[in-house]
Protein backbone atom coordinates (compact mmCIF):
# COMPACT_ATOMS: atom_id res chain seq x y z
CA UNK A 1 0.00 0.00 0.00
CA UNK A 2 2.78 2.60 0.65
CA UNK A 3 4.57 1.96 -2.56
CA UNK A 4 1.00 2.66 -4.00
CA UNK A 5 0.63 6.15 -2.64
CA UNK A 6 4.21 6.16 -3.55
CA UNK A 7 3.72 5.87 -7.05
CA UNK A 8 0.34 7.94 -6.89
CA UNK A 9 2.06 11.01 -5.53
CA UNK A 10 5.16 10.76 -7.80
CA UNK A 11 2.44 10.08 -10.70
CA UNK A 12 0.70 13.68 -9.34
CA UNK A 13 3.95 15.64 -8.91
CA UNK A 14 5.54 15.23 -12.13
CA UNK A 15 1.88 16.06 -13.85
CA UNK A 16 1.71 19.41 -11.83
CA UNK A 17 5.60 20.06 -12.65
CA UNK A 18 4.30 20.03 -16.30
CA UNK A 19 1.26 22.45 -15.85
CA UNK A 20 3.17 24.75 -13.61
CA UNK A 21 5.64 25.33 -16.42
CA UNK A 22 2.91 26.34 -18.20
CA UNK A 23 1.36 29.08 -15.92
CA UNK A 24 0.44 29.51 -12.29
CA UNK A 25 -0.99 26.09 -11.14
CA UNK A 26 -4.33 26.67 -8.87
CA UNK A 27 -3.56 24.61 -5.49
CA UNK A 28 -6.66 22.88 -5.30
CA UNK A 29 -7.93 20.06 -7.92
CA UNK A 30 -11.67 19.93 -9.59
CA UNK A 31 -13.74 16.92 -8.81
CA UNK A 32 -16.99 15.97 -8.73
CA UNK A 33 -18.91 15.23 -5.35
CA UNK A 34 -19.94 11.98 -6.70
CA UNK A 35 -17.39 10.17 -9.42
CA UNK A 36 -18.95 9.54 -12.29
CA UNK A 37 -17.81 6.15 -12.21
CA UNK A 38 -20.07 5.31 -10.12
CA UNK A 39 -23.01 6.70 -12.13
CA UNK A 40 -22.59 4.80 -15.51
CA UNK A 41 -19.48 6.23 -16.69
CA UNK A 42 -15.81 5.26 -17.69
CA UNK A 43 -13.50 3.91 -14.79
CA UNK A 44 -10.26 6.13 -14.90
CA UNK A 45 -7.63 3.29 -13.77
CA UNK A 46 -7.13 4.32 -9.89
CA UNK A 47 -10.96 5.60 -9.98
CA UNK A 48 -9.80 8.93 -8.80
CA UNK A 49 -10.95 11.36 -11.10
CA UNK A 50 -9.83 15.09 -10.95
CA UNK A 51 -8.80 18.14 -13.41
CA UNK A 52 -6.20 21.29 -12.71
CA UNK A 53 -6.53 24.64 -13.75
CA UNK A 54 -3.38 26.96 -14.36
CA UNK A 55 -3.62 30.23 -15.78
CA UNK A 56 -1.84 33.05 -17.44
CA UNK A 57 -3.18 36.37 -17.78
CA UNK A 58 -3.92 35.91 -21.19
CA UNK A 59 -5.09 32.52 -20.84
CA UNK A 60 -6.11 29.16 -19.19
CA UNK A 61 -5.87 25.78 -19.38
CA UNK A 62 -7.38 22.65 -17.83
CA UNK A 63 -6.23 19.42 -17.65
CA UNK A 64 -7.38 15.94 -16.83
CA UNK A 65 -5.94 14.46 -13.80
CA UNK A 66 -5.96 10.81 -12.86
CA UNK A 67 -5.96 9.36 -16.31
CA UNK A 68 -2.09 8.21 -15.78
CA UNK A 69 -2.87 7.61 -12.42
CA UNK A 70 -1.36 3.50 -12.15
CA UNK A 71 -3.73 0.61 -12.24
CA UNK A 72 -5.50 -0.08 -8.84
CA UNK A 73 -4.65 -4.12 -8.03
CA UNK A 74 -6.48 -6.27 -10.44
CA UNK A 75 -7.68 -2.99 -12.59
CA UNK A 76 -5.41 -3.24 -15.87
CA UNK A 77 -1.66 -4.24 -15.87
CA UNK A 78 0.52 -2.87 -13.31
CA UNK A 79 4.13 -1.28 -13.97
CA UNK A 80 2.68 1.54 -15.98
CA UNK A 81 1.08 4.53 -15.27
CA UNK A 82 -2.50 4.26 -16.19
CA UNK A 83 -3.65 4.40 -19.91
CA UNK A 84 -0.15 6.65 -20.27
CA UNK A 85 -2.21 9.71 -20.95
CA UNK A 86 -3.69 13.47 -19.57
CA UNK A 87 -5.99 15.61 -21.92
CA UNK A 88 -6.05 19.24 -21.54
CA UNK A 89 -7.42 22.16 -23.51
CA UNK A 90 -6.47 26.31 -23.40
CA UNK A 91 -8.47 29.21 -24.10
CA UNK A 92 -7.27 32.43 -24.97
CA UNK A 93 -10.53 33.86 -23.77
CA UNK A 94 -11.65 34.72 -19.91
CA UNK A 95 -13.10 31.87 -18.37
CA UNK A 96 -14.79 33.61 -14.73
CA UNK A 97 -15.87 29.79 -13.41
CA UNK A 98 -13.49 27.00 -15.27
CA UNK A 99 -15.81 24.11 -14.06
CA UNK A 100 -18.83 25.44 -15.66
CA UNK A 101 -16.92 26.41 -18.69
CA UNK A 102 -17.27 25.40 -22.71
CA UNK A 103 -13.52 24.38 -22.35
CA UNK A 104 -13.97 22.21 -19.48
CA UNK A 105 -16.91 20.37 -20.82
CA UNK A 106 -14.45 19.93 -23.47
CA UNK A 107 -11.88 18.66 -22.01
CA UNK A 108 -13.88 16.35 -19.80
CA UNK A 109 -15.75 14.76 -22.54
CA UNK A 110 -12.72 13.94 -23.83
CA UNK A 111 -10.79 12.61 -21.02
CA UNK A 112 -14.21 10.62 -20.24
CA UNK A 113 -13.67 9.34 -23.98
CA UNK A 114 -10.25 8.42 -24.07
CA UNK A 115 -10.98 6.33 -20.55
CA UNK A 116 -14.17 4.39 -22.10
CA UNK A 117 -11.63 3.54 -25.15
CA UNK A 118 -8.55 3.24 -23.94
CA UNK A 119 -6.56 3.68 -27.98
CA UNK A 120 -6.24 7.10 -28.33
CA UNK A 121 -2.75 7.15 -26.84
CA UNK A 122 -1.55 4.01 -29.92
CA UNK A 123 -3.67 5.65 -32.12
CA UNK A 124 -1.55 9.04 -31.50
CA UNK A 125 1.61 6.84 -31.76
CA UNK A 126 0.62 6.16 -34.51
CA UNK A 127 -1.05 9.24 -36.84
CA UNK A 128 0.17 12.04 -34.62
CA UNK A 129 -3.03 13.94 -34.92
CA UNK A 130 -6.87 12.71 -34.67
CA UNK A 131 -10.01 14.41 -34.46
CA UNK A 132 -12.91 12.98 -32.82
CA UNK A 133 -16.56 14.60 -31.87
CA UNK A 134 -17.95 15.82 -28.19
CA UNK A 135 -20.95 16.07 -27.23
CA UNK A 136 -22.27 17.90 -24.10
CA UNK A 137 -19.96 21.06 -24.56
CA UNK A 138 -21.22 24.12 -23.63
CA UNK A 139 -20.80 26.74 -26.14
CA UNK A 140 -22.57 29.91 -25.40
CA UNK A 141 -25.13 30.77 -28.08
CA UNK A 142 -23.56 33.34 -30.25
CA UNK A 143 -20.98 30.96 -31.04
CA UNK A 144 -22.95 27.81 -31.61
CA UNK A 145 -23.28 28.17 -35.55
CA UNK A 146 -20.01 28.40 -36.17
CA UNK A 147 -18.78 25.42 -33.82
CA UNK A 148 -21.86 23.12 -33.29
CA UNK A 149 -23.00 20.10 -35.57
CA UNK A 150 -26.63 19.55 -36.02
CA UNK A 151 -26.41 16.51 -33.68
CA UNK A 152 -25.31 19.16 -30.77
CA UNK A 153 -21.91 17.93 -31.39
CA UNK A 154 -18.74 19.86 -31.36
CA UNK A 155 -15.03 18.75 -33.35
CA UNK A 156 -11.90 19.04 -31.77
CA UNK A 157 -8.50 18.05 -32.91
CA UNK A 158 -6.16 16.05 -30.75
CA UNK A 159 -2.27 15.57 -30.45
CA UNK A 160 -0.89 19.54 -30.88
CA UNK A 161 2.03 20.38 -28.86
CA UNK A 162 1.54 23.55 -27.32
CA UNK A 163 5.39 24.71 -25.63
CA UNK A 164 6.59 25.11 -22.65
CA UNK A 165 4.45 21.87 -22.42
CA UNK A 166 6.37 18.40 -23.68
CA UNK A 167 4.87 15.92 -25.75
CA UNK A 168 5.24 12.99 -22.99
CA UNK A 169 6.45 13.35 -19.50
CA UNK A 170 8.29 10.64 -17.52
CA UNK A 171 5.94 9.30 -15.16
CA UNK A 172 7.62 7.14 -12.28
CA UNK A 173 6.61 3.94 -14.08
CA UNK A 174 5.98 4.49 -17.97
CA UNK A 175 6.26 7.63 -20.32
CA UNK A 176 2.89 9.93 -20.07
CA UNK A 177 1.58 11.20 -23.04
CA UNK A 178 -0.27 15.09 -22.82
CA UNK A 179 -3.15 15.41 -25.23
CA UNK A 180 -4.55 18.21 -26.40
CA UNK A 181 -7.76 18.92 -27.23
CA UNK A 182 -8.71 22.14 -29.71
CA UNK A 183 -12.15 23.32 -29.94
CA UNK A 184 -12.84 23.41 -34.51
CA UNK A 185 -15.22 24.76 -36.28
CA UNK A 186 -17.58 22.71 -38.15
CA UNK A 187 -16.07 23.87 -41.66
CA UNK A 188 -12.62 22.85 -40.08
CA UNK A 189 -13.91 19.34 -38.64
CA UNK A 190 -15.47 18.84 -42.15
CA UNK A 191 -12.30 19.39 -44.20
CA UNK A 192 -10.47 17.41 -41.64
CA UNK A 193 -12.72 14.31 -41.88
CA UNK A 194 -13.34 14.35 -45.87
CA UNK A 195 -9.16 14.67 -46.45
CA UNK A 196 -8.16 12.49 -42.83
CA UNK A 197 -4.46 12.77 -41.83
CA UNK A 198 -3.08 14.90 -44.64
CA UNK A 199 -5.91 17.32 -43.83
CA UNK A 200 -5.32 17.13 -40.08
CA UNK A 201 -1.52 17.83 -41.04
CA UNK A 202 -2.90 21.16 -43.23
CA UNK A 203 -4.82 22.36 -40.57
CA UNK A 204 -2.00 22.14 -37.79
CA UNK A 205 -0.01 24.14 -40.44
CA UNK A 206 -2.65 26.62 -40.79
CA UNK A 207 -3.12 26.66 -36.85
CA UNK A 208 0.58 27.25 -36.30
CA UNK A 209 0.86 24.20 -34.48
CA UNK A 210 -0.94 25.95 -31.72
CA UNK A 211 -3.25 24.06 -29.75
CA UNK A 212 -4.74 26.94 -27.83
CA UNK A 213 -9.02 27.54 -28.52
CA UNK A 214 -11.14 30.21 -29.09
CA UNK A 215 -14.67 31.29 -29.99
CA UNK A 216 -13.84 34.14 -31.62
CA UNK A 217 -11.12 33.18 -33.90
CA UNK A 218 -11.55 33.03 -37.32
CA UNK A 219 -11.96 29.82 -39.57
CA UNK A 220 -8.58 28.66 -41.42
CA UNK A 221 -10.74 26.44 -44.15
CA UNK A 222 -12.46 28.54 -46.60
Amino acid sequence: MAESEELLTASFDRRSEAWASWGTLDTDVLAHLINPTFMGGPRWPGLRQSFRVARRPDALLVASDGLSDPFDEDEGPSGVNGLGLECYGISSEPVEVPQNSWLFDMVWQVSQFAAQHGEIGPLLEELGLLTTEAQGVGIPDEARPRFVGAEGRVGVLLGLVEEPLPATLQGPLSPIRLVSVKLLTQAELDFAIEGEDEARQELARRFGHSAVSSLSRRCVVT
